[in-house]
């Protein structure tokens, strides 16, 4: 009788002390997962100030005013006149007869691969 308390007590105390110990354990590895939590908080937050501050430079670079003077500056771009603007309808077209003689090209080049198979 006295070995069987011997044994509950020794296994109470087993099983104690493994909790104890796996709790100490899990508790040291939340703090390590937390740790590097806030790090990744910390890096995230670094990375929108610095896209924040970015947006406000392409703002600043793009805005109409200043690519017009550095185009004026760099290109010595200046305002189109009128005489070099012309009519659309003005401008010749020869896109339908390109066509056509691509497609008879075509055609006859599928034709001649025909007679030769049929000659075979």
């Amino acid at each position: 009788m006295r070995s069987i308390k011997t044994a509950m007590l020794v296994l109470w105390l087993t099983l104690t002390l493994s909790v104890a110990l796996g709790s100490s354990v899990l508790k040291n590895k939340v703090q390590i997962l937390e740790r590097k939590r806030d790090a990744i908080n910390l890096n995230i937050q670094k990375n929108m100030e610095s896209i924040h501050v970015l947006k406000a430079e392409w703002s600043h670079y793009n805005t109409p005013e200043r690519l017009r003077k550095l185009a004026y500056d760099q290109l010595s771009l200046e305002n189109a006149k009128p005489e070099q603007i012309i009519n659309y309808s003005a401008l010749q077209f020869n896109y339908e007869d390109s066509q056509k003689t691509n497609n008879n090209k075509m055609n006859h080049k599928n034709l001649t691969t025909l007679v030769k198979a049929v000659k075979r």
